[in-house]
């Protein structure tokens, strides 16, 4: 019966993370089993395991592959994944489906995330929209080729007012769930090097919009050192709260290879990590779960905490960004009083 619990509540996890706002595991899963409230609860509590033909229709509804439950071995993992042309390649659209993620974390009890990130935090740039339409702009016309973009310039344009409330949305839910957030030295240098790079190739319609884009760049790097000062997270423009939103930051001086992000929760684990530029992995695999947090834990022991107390250390890192960024900014000023572009 424990290795049938086990599984039970793997799958249970699988459905928790994709209940909308306000669902309740009990009731969705007696209108998707059409079972009595007391025949749920006490599959909830792993009293009685899914029958065949439950197990069958709760994959089926939920988009999960039981392989990933009853299966569990070294060296084996399977991940589940969002396809591109689900997605849409749509801004909003790309948006939203982070929105509907982070509101499904957020509703787990007990969640905190725990992340390394090898240069410019998702979640972070949404303090500055212009610079998240400029990463989507870059990653669909120049990573993916997309070809809707294919003769366009990024030009200077008022955010759609419901891509925007999305972004926001999914912004603020970022922000009311605890996070450790590892850095290291490619941090917001991979979108300023994006940035350069659409100026030398004249991809802007007006090429001094670089500049704005890198005034917006510092303005993150600037907010993101009083989030660390005060050890919480909330909006730019925006007054700290007084409690909640916890953040804690480290910077590591070595390179770090990818984006990962480990959701905990009561009673349960899963990781996600970039994938394909505009996608991600996802898998609640107890193993790979395990080797993940050991390998973010030993990380995070190699780096410097920059939270609150560590001024000296906070000062060292932020203080190298907006050096790299100040440097960026005089070559392109340069290049436009001379008339280069």
């Amino acid at each position: 019966m424990e290795e049938v619990k086990d599984i039970q509540e793997q799958l249970l996890d699988g459905v928790r993370m994709q209940l909308k706002e306000g669902e309740k595991l009990a009731a969705v899963l007696q209108d998707t089993l059409f079972l009595s409230a007391d025949a749920v609860y006490r599959r909830i509590r792993g009293d009685v395991p899914f029958s065949i033909f439950e197990t069958k229709t709760i994959c089926e509804k939920f988009n999960l592959s039981f392989d990933e439950y009853g299966t569990f071995k070294r060296g084996k993992v399977n991940f589940l994944y969002t396809p591109l042309n689900t997605i849409g390649l749509n801004f909003t659209t790309y948006l939203e489906g982070i929105r509907d993620g982070l509101k499904q974390a957020k509703q787990l009890k007990d969640v905190n995330l725990i992340m390394c990130v090898n240069d410019t935090p998702l979640f972070q740039l949404f303090n500055l929209p212009h610079l998240t339409r400029f990463k989507f702009f870059f990653w669909a016309k120049t990573y993916l080729g997309i070809e809707e973009y294919k003769n366009e310039k990024f030009k200077r344009e008022k955010i759609d007012k419901q891509t925007l409330a999305v972004g926001i949305e999914a912004h603020n839910i970022y922000n009311s769930i605890p996070t450790t957030e590892i850095y290291g030295p490619e941090t917001l240098r991979g979108t300023l090097r994006q940035i350069k790079y659409y100026f030398d190739s004249q991809q802007f319609e007006d090429p001094s919009y670089a500049l704005e884009l890198l005034d917006n760049l510092q303005v993150l790097a600037e907010h993101m050192r009083k989030q660390c000062e005060i050890g919480r997270k909330f909006a730019a423009g925006n007054e700290p709260p007084s409690s909640g939103n916890e953040f804690y930051m480290y910077s590591n001086d070595t390179y770090i290879a990818d984006n990962t992000y480990v959701i905990d929760w009561d009673g349960g684990s899963a990781v996600y990590f970039s994938h394909n530029i505009m996608n991600y992995l996802n898998t609640t695999d107890p193993y790979y779960i395990t080797e993940s947090k050991f390998v973010l834990d030993k990380l995070k022991k190699n780096s410097s905490i920059i939270t609150e107390d560590n001024a000296k250390e906070r000062e060292r890192f932020f203080s190298s960004i907006e050096k790299t960024i100040q440097n960026f900014r005089r070559k392109i000023e340069v290049e436009l009083e001379d008339d280069v572009y």
